[in-house]
């Protein structure tokens, strides 16, 4: 997104404003003012009262502009658009229901089927009818946490496990997977993108920024999303979606929820055949011999060496398809105190696909001595 100068809707100076209303009092009344008379002190006030005002108009022209606008002006912004917001979805996770003993006849496990942990912090509801078939022991269903937002995400496999209204008697039930995908409200700055990609969605999505702007709208996790087609050696007809998450890899259930909401009628061309798959990770790793001056302390200017290489890896695992560049990483480790980064990884420069994905496995700054500056 191009960054856009400010607007100026109105100029805001308190100091001109006073000047313009002690010129102004002067002109009229024929006296001079000073500082310390009665009538300076409510001029000031006045002036104090204008600059507020001015401020407030400022503010209000400021959030009817996409970039500089916030919730919840920015959501009737959206709805100008046909984009509203995303709000707080709840996690997601497999359950497997167990029973006791081989049954007799079908036995059915219910939608909304609640399995909640032993102290009750979170609860899941399964999202479809299941059925234990007659001799056998056990069905698998995907469930959905009751609380939406984040809540529902990381419990450990099997931590879930107090059935609420048994179905039947002698079943359990318990997580087989570790909850994931439960996310809050869409944050400003991401709605802000999926407004101003909004015109690409006015057809069927047929261009890159048409297959972004939908895939983007799947989900408030994903932060990124490459589109390929057959210009990058796909065969024709053929559109793969790689999102990338906040937390870097999409699980199994979101590829699904992307291809399938790509693939429905009226969004896609009707020959497009689309698939989401998993960006190509990338593998790389940060090792540099750091020599410092000897004036610098060893330890505060280490450390802000260690932060200026993890704060140059996120960067680039938030995106795909950004190069990893030696020479980029070096002059970030080029703190104060610093005397030379000799890096050892990378080697050199990493030309990643347009849907490669940079992901830092390890970060070691080591220490090569100092010299005198």
């Amino acid at each position: 997104m191009r960054e856009l100068p400010k607007p100026e809707f109105v100029k805001i100076n308190p100091a001109e404003i006073e000047a313009e209303l002690i010129a102004l009092y002067e002109r009229d009344s024929g006296k001079s003012l000073f500082p310390a008379q009665i009538e300076r002190l409510f001029i000031n006030q006045v002036a104090y009262s204008e600059a507020r005002i001015k401020a407030a108009i400022q503010s209000a022209g400021e959030k009817l502009l996409v970039r500089f606008s916030a919730g919840p002006i920015l959501d009737y912004l959206g709805d100008l658009v046909g984009t509203p917001r995303l709000l707080a979805v709840g996690a997601v996770s497999p359950f497997l229901f167990v029973a006791s003993q081989p049954q007799p006849q079908d036995r059915l496990i219910p939608t909304n089927t609640r399995i909640t942990t032993q102290n009750g912090a979170v609860a899941f509801l399964t999202r479809q009818d299941a059925v234990i078939k007659a001799g056998a022991l056990s069905v698998q269903v995907r469930a959905i946490c009751e609380t939406p937002g984040v809540i529902g995400n990381g419990w450990a496999i099997g931590q879930i496990n107090t059935l609420v209204g048994q179905p039947f008697a002698g079943l359990a039930a318990s997580n087989s997977a570790i909850p994931a995908d439960g996310v809050e409200d869409e944050s400003d700055d991401r709605y802000k993108e999926r407004i101003i990609l909004a015109p690409e969605a006015y057809t069927t999505a047929g261009s890159r920024g048409a297959y972004r702007y939908h895939a983007l709208s799947v989900h408030q996790s994903i932060i990124d999303v490459a589109v390929r087609g057959p210009d990058d050696g796909l065969p024709d007809g053929e559109v793969a979606i790689h999102p990338l998450t906040e937390t870097g890899m999409p699980t199994a259930n979101l590829l699904e929820q992307v291809e399938s909401y790509l693939s429905g009628e009226k969004l896609r061309p009707l020959c497009d055949t689309v698939r989401a798959q998993m960006p190509a990770r990338t593998d790389w790793r940060i090792r540099s011999h750091i020599t410092l001056y000897s004036w610098a302390d060893k330890e505060s200017t280490l450390a802000a060496v260690q932060k200026a290489a993890e704060v140059y890896a996120q960067e680039l695992r938030a995106g795909l398809g950004i190069d990893i560049v030696p020479e980029q990483l070096n002059a970030r480790l080029q703190v104060m105190g610093v005397y030379r980064s000799a890096l050892e990884l990378p080697a050199g420069t990493l030309d990643l696909p347009r849907h490669g994905w940079a992901d830092c496995s390890s970060i070691a700054i080591l220490y090569a001595g100092a010299v005198d500056g």
